[in-house]
């Protein structure tokens, strides 16, 4: 009985240490994989990005009660408007074809320094590059995420912090 403890425990931690060097999703990733996968990855990845978003909107409007009663001078509706379709835009990956968010995340990883940007990031980076996100906007976005993905091969949480917060401070 004694052996198969320690046999159920070895596998436990083997499997625990496996799945802490879980795959990074990059770049390189993203390029070993073939079209079908990469047409798939993207349907999933909207879908998914699609139910969180109703699961969030209907959070919000749960709650819109409790902003309503902190903020009482600001209509309802325009509370909804601002807190929660403003918020739900994260979500929204709609009006953009598959074909397009794989020509895209393709293109974004021909460029070598996006190599290490994960595709979550990439996929997003595309949808509003669609939807005509001003390229300063993007190019601030993309410096942030190059910069903690660079961060992030280090190891020191420190350095991870501080390179993956977005500088807020205005410019002069």
């Amino acid at each position: 009985m004694s052996k198969f403890w320690v046999t159920v425990v070895f596998l436990f931690v083997c499997s625990a240490l496996i799945a802490g060097n879980k795959p990074n999703n990059d770049g390189n990733w993203w390029q070993g994989m073939l079209p079908g996968f990469k047409l798939g990855w993207v349907t999933g990845y909207t879908k998914a990005m699609e139910t969180a978003g109703a699961f969030q909107m209907v959070e919000c409007g749960n709650t819109l009660p409790l902003y309503s009663q902190k903020y009482p001078d600001v209509p309802a509706k325009e509370l909804f408007e601002r807190l929660c379709l403003k918020s739900n835009e994260t979500y929204d990956y709609d009006r953009i074809t598959m074909g397009q968010f794989v020509d895209g995340i393709d293109a974004f990883y021909k460029d070598f320094s996006n190599r290490q940007v994960e595709a979550e990031q990439a996929i997003e980076y595309v949808r509003d590059q669609v939807r005509g996100k001003p390229a300063q906007e993007l190019e601030s976005k993309l410096t942030l995420w190059r910069r903690c993905a660079a961060a992030s091969q280090t190891g020191d949480i420190e350095q991870i912090k501080k390179a993956c917060i977005a500088d807020t401070t205005p410019a002069k």
